[in-house]
């Protein structure tokens, strides 16, 4: 499958612990190597929650990569609360006491408890 094989290639890349130093582009923008895997890290998180709510099935995530991809996107939002236009959308409120992805999600300007039509 398409996707798998290039997850296992980004995941082979961020192995090599030089990829997180120094700097690197991605998408035209410059930016330190560290930077960029957290950017990564979120992608990778964000839209594997994406693809399993959009095709009704559950999704958890490993903590350490939902922690920094929460960091990530908390980050962002403090920069701009009401959405980074091409990065996240306007956050959604969602309670402190909610599980760190779902907190997540809210950052990036999703609602966790969302169903695609005719889902449970």
């Amino acid at each position: 499958m398409r996707i798998s094989g290039r997850l296992a290639q980004l995941a082979s890349a961020w192995q090599d612990e030089t990829a997180w130093e120094g700097m690197t582009r991605v998408g035209g923008v410059d930016l330190p190597g560290e930077v960029a895997a957290h950017v990564a890290i979120n992608e990778v998180v964000v839209h594997g929650w994406d693809l399993a709510a959009a095709t009704g099935h559950d999704y958890a995530g490993e903590t350490e990569l939902v922690q920094t991809a929460y960091a990530f996107a908390q980050s962002a939002v403090e920069q701009n609360p009401d959405g980074s236009e091409g990065l996240f959308g306007p956050p959604v409120a969602v309670p402190e006491s909610a599980p760190l992805l779902d907190r997540l999600i809210g950052l990036t300007g999703r609602d966790p408890a969302w169903k695609p039509a005719g889902g449970n």
